[in-house]
């Protein structure tokens, strides 16, 4: 699973290493976990990393883990990526710029992987032009991976979303209909349904709901929200695989998806807690601790606990955790207590955009 905004820039000249370690600073500027790699003889300052022999196979180990940008020819990109490419929802972008920045050239995960996005940021730090190929872009129309990405959503049946872009380029009607507000502009090749069933008389239909329907109707890609904070408390020394099977029956009784997880939380003794660090890496979500008088601003929880207070400080910790995480949100899962672990949800409110009309490209 790709680290959020992690990049690694490969360039094998001088000219494409001084490019190379600029992009690299404008990068982590902006957020991004950045790694410049080079031959051996532009390496000399350390600033950007040393090339050795197998740093093809070096990809393949972290394949999906970062952003790959090649800076020179594109077979040299093609050539290092081609034995590790499966598909687009688990390929990581990959991205080819000549030496000059001249073109910025997205070959893989676009949509999905934000291959295009970032291709267009990269461009705009070269004054270069980002050469975008996808169909969905190049006729402009709405494409259900792009939107699902750019909302935080969960595409949950990866064949129905190709089938409504394909179904979209040849210009079939497409309805969606949302449990959470729609704002921006909507496309034009988009109906706005009231309800599921108002969907029936379209060729493409869109859902989008907090929860994962038990009985999913066929011919529909349904879209989750990432808006869940998981608050959790656990004996020391507890397994990550026992707080992972306990957290997976919670969110399963809810229907719930472990992908709506956007961040993990617990009180500060824990934040060496090792199942739980594993857990979190796992999601690949963040892990948010706070302080026992931090959690006690929290105003009320649903249960409280002598015997959690006189070890932690604080009554409940999942609880407040997840509440310290998401204040405005709603308690959908109180205090659960559980194998040696505890838990708690929060819901946070969630509002789609469409892209307005008229946007940056």
């Amino acid at each position: 699973m790709m680290k959020r905004k992690s990049v690694r820039i490969y360039s094998f000249t001088g000219t494409g290493s001084r490019l190379a370690l600029n992009l690299a600073e404008k990068l982590k500027q902006e957020g991004y976990v950045c790694t410049g790699y080079t031959v051996a003889r532009f390496a000399e300052d350390r600033r950007l990393q040393r090339l050795n022999g197998g740093w093809k196979q070096e990809i393949g180990a972290s394949w999906g883990e970062h952003a790959l940008v090649f800076i020179g020819a594109a077979g040299i990109a093609i050539r290092a990526i081609a034995p590790f490419v499966k598909d687009k929802f688990t390929d990581p972008p990959v991205i080819v710029l000549d030496e000059k920045g001249a073109f910025v050239i997205p070959l893989l995960s676009g949509h999905v992987g934000g291959g295009v996005r970032l291709a267009k940021v990269l461009a705009e730090y070269t004054k270069g032009r980002a050469v975008i190929t996808t169909a969905t872009d190049v006729q402009k129309k709405f494409a259900p991976d792009v939107f699902a990405m750019e909302n935080g959503l969960v595409i949950t049946d990866r064949e129905e979303a190709k089938k409504i872009s394909a179904g979209i380029l040849e210009k079939k009607n497409t309805g969606i209909f949302s449990e959470f507000p729609l704002l921006g502009d909507v496309p034009e090749e988009l109906t706005i349904c009231g309800s599921e069933e108002q969907l029936e008389g379209c060729c493409g239909k869109i859902v989008i709901c907090e929860r994962n329907p038990k009985n999913k109707k066929p011919g529909i890609l349904y879209l989750l929200p990432r808006n869940l904070y998981v608050g959790m408390g656990c004996k020391k020394g507890t397994a990550k695989e026992i707080l992972e099977s306990e957290l997976l029956k919670t969110l399963e009784k809810h229907g719930f998806l472990p992908e709506q997880i956007c961040a993990l939380g617990s009180i500060d003794l824990k934040k060496e807690e090792q199942g739980l660090l594993k857990l979190a890496e796992s999601l690949d979500v963040g892990f948010c601790t706070f302080g026992a008088e931090e959690l006690k601003k929290i105003s009320t929880v649903s249960a409280a606990s002598e015997f959690v207070r006189r070890i932690t400080g604080v009554d409940n910790v999942c609880e407040r955790a997840a509440k310290k995480m998401c204040p405005t949100g709603q308690l959908v899962q109180e205090k659960l207590c559980l194998e040696q672990c505890t838990i708690a949800i929060v819901s946070s409110k969630c509002v789609i955009e469409f892209e307005k009309k008229g946007g940056a490209e």
